[in-house]
């Protein structure tokens, strides 16, 4: 099983999750810097839930989602289209604001990307970046097969970026915007719906065929080890006191 496949069917595991994030969630630190009549760029849309949002704030300027796996029903007053976020289909100064949410974290070469953003940017245009970082996660309880689960995790997210927070500002004026200003909040599941879906979403991970797949034929971990690292963190999900969180770095830039 290639690395593209396992990327690709992680990426569709995690739809469900996409499609509950909305502008007011996940891009709520761009949506001061939007007026009305502004062309702008999604790129890696997703379900394009966050597009919605972000288009009404633009009306009645153009909204356009781009992503790899586009969904077969666009919400209204959405384009989406198919296309690569390292090769855009578009125009240079094409766009007066560009959005990526949790894109970065899945490419090889984030700055790649960027670089494209920054292309199609007409001047004066403002970009808005967030992603996660996977260093300084808080998880309670743990255990050792907690432990090197997130090992193993981490070793399937070889070729991506999932620490690709904490350089969001220095990538986006290498890749020649400006003014770039950065901060952090962060994401925490800690309710027992949250932590019990967070629980089977993570469990998941170890029980998807291309990953476990992958796992096998590296020599990771073993068929029986996944599966006691998938029953532990559905186990973690129902413990009363169970509690993660994990920062989201949120940037801002400009085109001068």
């Amino acid at each position: 099983m290639s690395l593209q496949a396992t990327q690709d069917e992680a990426m569709r595991r995690r739809r469900p999750n996409h499609a509950e994030r909305t502008a007011q969630t996940h891009a709520a630190f761009l949506l001061p810097h939007l007026r009305p009549g502004m062309a702008l760029l999604d790129m890696g849309c997703g379900p394009g839930t966050i597009t919605a949002g972000l288009a009404a704030a633009v009306a009645p300027g153009m909204a356009t989602g781009i992503d790899l796996d586009p969904p077969p029903m666009p919400p209204a007053g959405v384009q989406i289209i198919a296309g690569d976020v390292t090769d855009l289909p578009h125009e240079d100064g094409s766009f007066d604001a560009i959005y990526a949410g949790a894109l970065l974290q899945h490419l090889a070469d984030p700055l790649l990307a960027l670089r494209e953003a920054r292309r199609v940017s007409r001047p004066g245009a403002v970009i808005g970046v967030a992603d996660a970082d996977w260093d300084g996660e808080l998880l309670y309880p743990t255990n050792a097969v907690l432990r090197r689960s997130m090992r193993v995790a981490r070793k399937l997210r070889q070729g991506t970026s999932p620490f690709v927070g904490k350089q969001l500002r220095h990538l986006l004026t290498e890749a020649g915007f400006v003014r770039v200003e950065a901060s952090a909040r962060a994401g925490h599941h800690g309710t027992p719906d949250e932590t019990r879906q967070f629980g089977a979403f993570t469990a998941s991970l170890f029980r998807y065929p291309a990953a476990a797949q992958r796992a096998i034929a590296q020599g990771w971990a073993m068929a029986h080890e996944l599966e006691e690292m998938a029953a532990a963190w559905e186990a973690w999900g129902s413990h009363p006191g169970a509690f993660v969180a994990r920062f989201w770095c949120e940037v801002v830039g400009w085109v001068e």
